[in-house]
């Protein structure tokens, strides 16, 4: 139960990474690569203090990015 609330936080998170990306369209490509260190980093600490030690942590913010990103793809490249 606690690997689905953290992968819905998540998904919380990569959604408002890319509220703020967009909203920032004309900042470099160095600002928005801090943005996204910052935004990993919060993921990962929140998954890390809901209770998931620091190696399960990590593996499922690595998942719920690549998911989120993937089907962000995949979604723009339909509409």
């Amino acid at each position: 139960m606690k690997v689905y609330v953290i992968g819905l936080i998540q998904v919380l998170i990569w959604s408002t990474f890319s509220l703020v990306t967009w909203l920032s369209r004309s900042d470099s490509l160095f600002a928005k690569g801090i943005l996204l260190v910052i935004f990993c980093y919060l993921a990962f600490l929140i998954a890390n203090k809901i209770g998931l030690t620091r190696k399960s942590s990590f593996l499922i913010t690595f998942i719920s990015f690549l998911c989120f990103f993937s089907f962000e793809k995949v979604f723009w490249a339909f509409t």
